[in-house]
């Protein structure tokens, strides 16, 4: 499952988009945000090279990003959540394309 803090609407027309094989929750408070300690991220991380760079491909390949819905500076993370509700994995972003890879998050499952 993931949570964004985006609008209903929006991720009910972006998991179309993508077809994502899971949920996506929206958390527009950013309740879940607060209690696993994601930050926004300061001008410097938020247009760093890298992150313009990630930005550029994206924009390449002809999607198209809605910059003027979304809060940049609003950091993500990565989080695995035990059967038992115990969190076994935590990722907090640095930037905002800073994730970790899929075969990490596997290799943690």
């Amino acid at each position: 499952m993931a949570v964004s803090f985006e609008p209903k609407d929006r991720l009910f027309q972006l998991s179309r988009e993508l077809r994502l094989p899971f949920p996506i929750l929206s958390d527009q408070e950013r309740d879940s945000y607060q209690a696993y300690g994601l930050k926004r991220g300061s001008l410097g991380q938020i247009f760093s090279p890298r992150t313009i760079l990630a930005y550029v491909k994206v924009l390449a390949r002809g999607r198209v990003y809605h910059f003027h819905r979304s809060d940049l500076r609003q950091l993500g993370g990565d989080f695995i959540i035990g059967s038992d509700g115990e969190i076994i994995y935590t990722y907090c972003g640095a930037t905002p394309d800073d994730r970790p890879s899929v075969d990490e998050l596997i290799g943690r499952i």
